[in-house]
C-alpha cells in the first residue's frame, strides 16, 4: 500500500511513450499498454487524488499523469509475470486495500444519503457541552503521602511555585513553578479536570488527586466557560457527528447479525 501511494506522487521513471492516435484506443480508454487498456476513469481518479494531496502543479498535468499511469501498468504487468503478484503478502495487501476502499465508499454513500432531521441537529446543539478553559498549576509526586505532606506545607503558608520547583516530577513545568498554562478541560484526564473545576481561583486541592501519572496537588489560577458557537457555524459538524454515530450503530448491528467464526488469539 505504501509503495502504491509512492507511485501516485513519484516522478515518471521512463521517457514518455510513443502515443498511438486516439482512434486506435477502445472507447473510454486513455492508453493501451501491451494491449491492456487504461481507462479515462482511472486517469480522472489519479487527478483527483493528486489534487486532494496537494501535489505540485507539474505532477497534476494530464500528460504527466498519463505517463505515470503507463509506468504503473508496466510495473504491474512485470509484477504479474515475475510472480510478485502471487506472493502471499502482496495478495494480502491488495485484499486489505480493496476491502478498505469498498468500506470507505459504502460509508461515504450512506452518510450522504442519510436523512437527518433538523430537529435532531437542533437537539444536539441544545445539549452541546460548552468548552471550559482553565489556567492551573500542579505538583506531581509519586505517592499519596508526599502529596499530603505538600498540602500541609501549603496550609502553613509555603509557596506553591517553590514547592513545585523542588518536588514536582513534571520536569516540563519545573521552570514555571508547576504552571501548566491555559488549556481546555477536554485535554485533561478526567480526575484532574474534575478536581480543577471544583476549585475557585486561588484555591488548591485539599486532598491529593490520583491519575495515571501519579499524585497531584492542583492550584487553580482561573477558569472560563467559552460561549456557545453560533448554530450555523457548527451545524454541519454536528450533522456529521450524528451520521457517524448512526453508521457505527449500523455496523455494530451488522456485526451482531453476522455469522462469525474467529481466532481466539489472533
Amino acid at each position: 500500500m505504501r509503495a502504491f501511494a509512492l507511485l501516485l506522487i513519484c516522478t515518471s521513471v521512463a521517457a514518455p511513450a510513443a502515443w498511438a492516435a486516439d482512434a486506435a484506443l477502445p472507447p473510454g480508454a486513455a492508453a493501451l499498454v501491451n494491449g491492456q487498456p487504461l481507462s479515462r476513469a482511472m486517469l480522472d481518479e489519479l487527478a483527483r487524488a493528486r489534487a486532494a494531496n496537494g501535489a505540485p502543479a507539474e505532477m497534476q498535468e494530464r500528460r504527466r499523469m498519463l505517463d505515470d499511469l503507463v509506468d504503473m501498468e508496466l510495473l504491474s504487468q512485470r509484477a504479474n509475470s515475475s510472480g510478485v503478484a502471487a506472493r502471499a503478502q502482496t495478495r494480502a495487501e491488495l485484499e486489505l486495500a480493496h476491502k478498505t476502499l469498498l468500506g470507505q465508499r459504502l460509508l461515504q454513500q450512506m452518510a450522504a444519503e442519510m436523512p437527518i432531521a433538523e430537529a435532531d441537529i437542533q437537539e444536539r446543539y441544545r445539549t452541546l457541552q460548552l468548552d471550559v478553559q482553565i489556567d492551573a498549576s500542579h505538583i506531581l509526586v509519586k505517592d499519596e503521602t508526599t502529596a499530603r505532606d505538600l498540602i500541609a506545607q501549603l496550609d502553613r503558608g509555603a509557596s506553591f511555585a517553590a514547592l513545585a520547583r523542588k518536588h514536582t516530577l513534571d520536569t516540563e513545568t519545573v521552570p514555571r513553578g508547576g504552571a501548566l498554562g491555559s488549556m481546555s478541560v477536554s485535554q485533561l484526564v478526567p480526575p484532574f479536570a474534575a478536581a480543577a473545576q471544583a476549585l475557585k481561583p486561588g484555591q488548591y486541592t485539599r486532598q491529593p488527586v490520583q491519575t495515571e501519572f501519579g499524585w497531584h496537588v492542583i492550584r487553580l489560577t482561573s477558569i472560563q466557560t467559552q460561549p456557545k458557537p453560533p448554530y450555523e457555524k457548527v451545524k454541519a459538524e454536528m450533522r456529521k457527528q450524528i451520521a457517524t454515530e448512526r453508521l457505527q450503530a449500523q455496523v455494530a448491528q451488522w456485526r451482531k447479525e453476522a455469522k462469525l467464526t474467529v481466532l481466539q488469539a489472533p
